[in-house]
């Protein structure tokens, strides 16, 4: 589900008239498209200068649930891209070149726990670490978040123009940081073809981590800004190309993955179990789900702060109703004083949930007033009525989505998924 910004204000008070119950949100977390990685695919490194996600988009999940950033991406000899071949299995803070030229970074992994509320089809969960013991799924997230390096250039982009090399030109990174370095490779006119990480192609390819450690170093640090000299020694002809740094993220790749992978939604998660406490309808269905915020007590007019509750009022009668009700068609109840309502549903006793909307109108129903049932034979006395546990037109409705129907039953437990875009 994602947020309808055409719901009209009548939208959102039949939603208030409709309502069933609540539940308090469970858990949140931020979220962003799911991408999962597949052999054979061209996935574009990560670009400061491209907004949004592209598609494919430069990070991927894993089998493992582990959540990479492609830092390069893979090339042949004159700089083409190339498709991915192996998947990424590291979770450390290394920067292995796969044997197909790419490189990824990894990020974090779902946890089991995360994965249960937040991932879908369609969306993965990111969040930043605050703290993590040894031993906590979460601990190579928090790893990699505090080897995160603040100002990294961690790849170029390259404007050719019609300029030809008799030679890969030499490349001169300059700016406030230290340590950047990048090679250029040309295509098979000789003209630029891609900038890379690194004085040559060898730049951390070596064994162990040392290899790997040089290739983080070619991306220096604590740039805020930068600009590539491009030698033109061996231009032959045309107009010099240009060469254009590409900064890594906030603190540095890795130090809050929600920028990184640029986050923009959040999703809410609950998961009504039955009758949650007999304060939601069952044997019945709903159509639709919103998001409502510091709704009010209806006994007090203060924060209502159970986890859980109905917003029907409820009707007890002098005598139960025997013989059950018919849900295949809409079942009312009306008064002798022109009192009507839909009901929602009854506790096979003499127990009535019911609601109002500008259908039935809004007449209140009376105590000791009779009341007939569709339906049913005869003729019904209200004993008392009972209000509902918080105010439906309070608190500020975030969210409003109509859907197809969903029946509900005692044993039944869904989850329900909301994705807010911010």
């Amino acid at each position: 589900m994602t947020v309808n910004p055409r719901n009209t204000e009548r939208d959102r008070k039949l939603f208030r008239y409709n309502l069933q119950s609540v539940k308090a949100v469970e858990a949140f977390s931020f979220v962003v498209p799911l991408t999962d990685w597949t052999i054979n695919t061209t996935y574009p490194a990560f670009n400061d200068n491209v907004v949004g996600q592209p598609t494919p988009s430069y990070y991927v999940r894993t089998s493992d649930n582990n959540v990479y950033v492609c830092i390069r991406q893979g090339k042949n000899e004159f700089g083409a891209a190339q498709v991915s071949q192996f998947v990424p299995d590291h979770t450390d803070t290394t920067l292995p070149i796969e044997d197909d030229g790419y490189v990824w970074k990894y990020m974090y992994t779902i946890t089991t726990a995360d994965a249960n509320r937040f991932l879908t089809s369609n969306f993965m969960p990111v969040k930043f670490v605050d703290s993590a013991a040894p031993t906590d799924p979460e601990a190579p997230q928090l790893a990699v978040q505090n080897a995160a390096i603040a100002g990294q250039i961690v790849g170029y982009r390259v404007d050719a123009g019609n300029a030809v090399y008799s030679a890969a030109p030499t490349l001169t990174v300059r700016g406030d940081g230290s340590g950047a370095k990048a090679h250029a490779i040309l295509d098979a006119t000789s003209k630029l073809a891609a900038v890379e990480i690194g004085d040559s192609a060898t730049v951390g390819t070596g064994s162990g981590a040392g290899g790997n450690v040089s290739l983080t170093s070619a991306m220096g640090s604590n740039y805020n800004e930068a600009y590539v000299s491009v030698d033109p020694s061996n231009l032959t002809s045309g107009t010099n190309a240009k060469v254009y740094p590409i900064f890594a993220p906030g603190d540095g790749f890795g130090a809050d993955a929600r920028t990184d992978l640029r986050s923009t939604s959040i999703m809410f998660n609950i998961k009504p179990e039955g009758t949650v406490e007999n304060t939601w309808v069952v044997d019945n269905e709903y159509r639709q789900v919103g998001l409502l915020k510091n709704l009010l007590d209806s006994a007090n007019g203060n924060l209502f702060t159970d986890t859980q509750g109905s917003a029907l009022k409820k009707i007890v009668l002098t005598a139960p109703i025997t013989g059950g009700l018919n849900w295949a068609d809409d079942v009312t109840i009306s008064g002798d004083s022109n009192a009507q309502g839909w009901i929602d549903y009854f506790d096979d006793s003499a127990t009535i949930w019911f609601h109002q909307n500008e259908e039935t109108g809004f007449v209140p129903f009376r105590s000791s007033e009779t009341v007939t049932i569709s339906g049913k034979s005869g003729s019904f006395t209200i004993d008392t009525i009972q209000d509902r546990d918080f105010d439906i037109y309070s608190g500020e409705l975030l969210f409003l989505n109509n859907q197809s129907k969903i029946a509900r039953d005692p044993d039944q437990t869904e989850d329900i998924k909301v994705v807010v875009k911010l």
